[in-house]
C-alpha cells in the first residue's frame, strides 16, 4: 500500500509538493498543541474510545460487556455519534494509559492518513487540479491543520464525504457508459455514507440528499442504453448500500434508545440546539435553568428529572422544552439569528476558546495570528469563490456536471446548519474539503465558457444535470433573498 502511494506521488511532482507542504504545516503546528489537554467534547470522545476498547477486551476474553460503562461513556446524553470514539479505540486498546499528547498524536496520524487517501482518490478519479485544490484548501489553512490534531469529527467527516462523492461520480460515469453499478459499489457507498454520519451526525442531511439525487441521475443515464433492465442492478446496489448503512447505524440507535429510554436514531442534541439558538434561553427549562451549569448541560439534567417524575422519555421532554422556549419565535427573529449564525460560521475565530485553555503556556499572539488572522486571509476569499460555484452552471461535460451537482447538493445540505444550530469555529471544516473542489469546478466552468474546448465522445452534457444545477442555483438565490428580506 505504501509503495503504491509513493509511486503515484512520484508520478505527479506538483501534487507531491502541495501534499508535502500540507503535511509539513500540520507537523509544525503539532508542537503548539501537543501539550494541550483534551477538553470539552474531546473528553467525551476520549471516554467513548476507552469504553469501546474495554468492550473489545471483554469480547475477546468472552466476558459480558460492561453495559453501565457503555451507557455512561459511549451514549452519555446521546449528543455524540460513536465515530470518534471508534477512531480513538485502537489507541486505548494498545495503550490503556495513553495520555492526551499520545491521543492528539494518534488523531493527527489518522487525519493525515485519511487526507492522503482522499487526495489520491481525487487525483485518480477527478484529476490533478482537484487534488491540488484539496491540498491547498482546506489543508493549508492553519486553523484546519490545527483542528486535525483534535478529537472533533467535523474535519474527518468532510474528508470521508469527499471520498463518498468521488465514488458516486465514478458510478455515475460508468452508468453514462452503460455499465450498471455492482453489489460492491453499493457496499462501499453504504460504508462511506454511514462513516460520515458516525463522525458527524449533522452531515446526515448531505448524505441523504446525495443518496436521493445520484440514483435518479444513474437510472436516467442507464435507461437510455438498457431500458427497464437497468432498474434491477441499480436496485440491488441501492439495497446493499441501505443495508450496510442501516446495519452499522442500528447498534448505536438501539443502544442509545435503551440507555435513554426513548427513541434515538442519531443524536439527541437538536431540540436543545434549537432552543439555545433561536429560543428564549431563560425559558428553556420551562423557566430559568440551573445557573450553576452551562446552557447545554442544564437542560439535559432538568429533562432527566422531569422524565423520572412523569414517566416520559428524556428526549420527549427535551422536545417539549424546546417548543416552549421557541414559542415566541417569529420569522424576523429567526432570520436574524440565521444571519448571525452565518457570520459566526465565516468568522472561524473562535478557535482559541475551542482548544486553547486560559493557562496554556503559549503566547496569545501566535493563536490570534495563525488561528484567526492568517486563516481568515485564506478562508475569506475562498468562501466567496465557493459561493460563486454554487451559482454557476456547468454545461460542457457530463463528468463535470455530475461532480457539480453532487458538490452543490452536499454543500447546500451542510450549509443548513446555521438554520438549525448555533454556529461555531470548527463547523466549516466539514464543508471545507468540498469547497476546495467547488473552486476548481468554478474555474473549469469559466474556462469552458471562454475557450469552449472540444468534448470527448461519451462525455456530452446531460439535460437533467443542467436542469438540476439551475434548480439548485435558483434555490440558493431564493433562500438568501428570503432570509435577507426577513432579517432586514
Amino acid at each position: 500500500m505504501t509503495g503504491l502511494v509513493l509511486r503515484r506521488l512520484r508520478a505527479d511532482p506538483v501534487l507531491t509538493a502541495c501534499l508535502a507542504a500540507a503535511l509539513l504545516l500540520k507537523a509544525v503546528l503539532f508542537v503548539r498543541v501537543a501539550d494541550l489537554p483534551l477538553r470539552g467534547d474531546e473528553v467525551a470522545y476520549r471516554d467513548a474510545g476507552c469504553a469501546l476498547a474495554n468492550l473489545v477486551r471483554d469480547l475477546v476474553a468472552l466476558r459480558g460487556p460492561d453495559s453501565a460503562e457503555l451507557a455512561r461513556d459511549v451514549v452519555g446524553s446521546g449528543w455524540f455519534m460513536p465515530g470518534m470514539g471508534i477512531v480513538l479505540a485502537p489507541l486505548y486498546l494498545v495503550a490503556p494509559a495513553a495520555d492526551d499528547t499520545a491521543a492528539r498524536l494518534w488523531l493527527g496520524l489518522v487525519s493525515a492518513g485519511v487526507l492522503v487517501l482522499t487526495v489520491l482518490a481525487v487525483r485518480r478519479s477527478l484529476g490533478r487540479w482537484y487534488a491540488v485544490a484539496l491540498c491547498a484548501f482546506p489543508a493549508l489553512v492553519p486553523v484546519w491543520a490545527l483542528l486535525s490534531w483534535t478529537a472533533y469529527g467535523d474535519l474527518l467527516a468532510g474528508l470521508v464525504l469527499v471520498l463518498l462523492l468521488v465514488r458516486l461520480v465514478e458510478v455515475l460515469r460508468a452508468g453514462r457508459a452503460g455499465e450498471p453499478p455492482t453489489l460492491r459499489d453499493g457496499l462501499v457507498l453504504g460504508f462511506l455514507a454511514i462513516t460520515v454520519v458516525h463522525l458527524r451526525s449533522s452531515a446526515a442531511l448531505a448524505v441523504g440528499a446525495t443518496a436521493l439525487v445520484a440514483p435518479v441521475v444513474l437510472v436516467t443515464s442507464l435507461h437510455r442504453r438498457a431500458g427497464r433492465t437497468a432498474l434491477k442492478p441499480v436496485t440491488v446496489s441501492a439495497v446493499a448500500a441501505g443495508a450496510v448503512f442501516a446495519g452499522l447505524l442500528l447498534p448505536w440507535s438501539v443502544g442509545a434508545s435503551v440507555a435513554l429510554d426513548d427513541r434515538v436514531i442519531t443524536t439527541t442534541s437538536v431540540p436543545t440546539a434549537l432552543a439555545n439558538t433561536f429560543g428564549d434561553r431563560s425559558e428553556v427549562c420551562f423557566g430559568p435553568c440551573d445557573p450553576g451549569s452551562t446552557v447545554w448541560f442544564a437542560p439535559v439534567r432538568y429533562a432527566r428529572e422531569v422524565a423520572r417524575a412523569t414517566g416520559h422519555g428524556e428526549v420527549t421532554v427535551l422536545d417539549q422544552m424546546s417548543e416552549h422556549a421557541r414559542r415566541d419565535v417569529t420569522a424576523r427573529s429567526y432570520a436574524q439569528d440565521v444571519v448571525e449564525n452565518f457570520e459566526r460560521y465565516r468568522a472561524i475565530d473562535g478557535f482559541g476558546a475551542l482548544l486553547k485553555p486560559p493557562d496554556a503556556p503559549h503566547d496569545e499572539g501566535f493563536w490570534q495570528w495563525v488561528a484567526r488572522d492568517l486563516s481568515l486571509e485564506i478562508f475569506g476569499p475562498v468562501s466567496w469563490l465557493v459561493a460563486a460555484a454554487l451559482l454557476v452552471v456547468s454545461r460542457r461535460r457530463f463528468s463535470d456536471q455530475a461532480l457539480a451537482v453532487l458538490l452543490k447538493v452536499g454543500l447546500l445540505a451542510l450549509l443548513t446548519q446555521p438554520f438549525v444550530h448555533l454556529s461555531g469555529s470548527r463547523y466549516w471544516t466539514t464543508a471545507g474539503a468540498l469547497g476546495g473542489l467547488a473552486v476548481v469546478v468554478l474555474a473549469r466552468t469559466a474556462y469552458d465558457a471562454i475557450r469552449r474546448p472540444p468534448v470527448e465522445d461519451g462525455d456530452e452534457p446531460a439535460p437533467l444535470l443542467t436542469a438540476l444545477q439551475w434548480t439548485l442555483s435558483a434555490a440558493t438565490v431564493a433562500t438568501v433573498g428570503v432570509v435577507a428580506t426577513l432579517a432586514g
